[in-house]
C-alpha cells in the first residue's frame, strides 16, 4: 500500500509521508516529530507540510513530539526548518488554523506551553495549545476549524 492509498476524499496530489502523517481525520493531520535517526526526516516532514498547504483548504496540525528535546536538533536541521517557516509563513497564517501538541509529560507540555506564548502571535496568527491526549487533539482541533 503507498501514501497515496491512505489520501482522504477531497485530499488532491501526492500525499505525505505515512511515516509521519497520519490523515485520517483530515483536515486534522496528526504529524509525528522525527527521531534524530529517522530518514529522511526533514523533508519528510517540511515537504509533508507542503502537500497540506498545496490543499488551500483550512488545516489544524496535530503534533506529536519525538523522544528528543527540541533543543538537540542538529543546528544545519534547525536552520533549514527556521528557512522553510519563513519561506511558508504567509500560507501556514492563510490555511492552518492552529497547531496542538498531544504529551502527557507534565515537564513537556509546561515547556512547549512556555515556547507557545514565545512565539504565538509574533510568528503565527493561528491559535497553539498543548493537549494530554487524541481524543483532546480531535476536540481542540475540531474547535479550531470552527473558529
Amino acid at each position: 500500500m503507498s501514501a497515496d492509498d491512505l489520501l482522504p476524499a477531497g485530499f488532491v496530489g501526492p500525499a505525505p509521508s505515512p511515516v509521519f502523517f497520519d490523515l485520517a481525520a483530515w483536515p486534522i493531520a496528526f504529524v509525528r516529530f522525527p527521531e534524530l535517526d529517522d530518514e529522511d526526516r526533514l523533508e519528510g516532514v517540511l515537504g509533508g507540510l507542503e502537500m497540506l498547504l498545496d490543499q488551500k483548504v483550512p488545516f489544524v496540525a496535530v503534533w506529536i513530539p519525538a523522544s528528543h528535546d527540541h533543543d538537540d536538533e542538529p543546528h544545519e536541521d534547525e536552520i533549514a526548518s527556521n528557512k522553510w517557516i519563513k519561506r511558508h509563513r504567509e500560507a501556514l497564517n492563510t490555511y492552518c488554523k492552529g497547531y496542538v501538541y498531544i504529551t502527557r509529560d507534565e515537564a513537556l507540555a509546561a515547556l512547549l506551553t512556555d515556547r507557545i506564548a514565545t512565539i504565538s502571535g509574533r510568528l503565527f496568527q493561528f491559535p497553539m495549545k498543548v493537549v494530554g491526549d487524541h481524543e483532546e487533539a480531535l476536540q481542540a482541533g475540531e474547535l479550531m476549524l470552527a473558529t
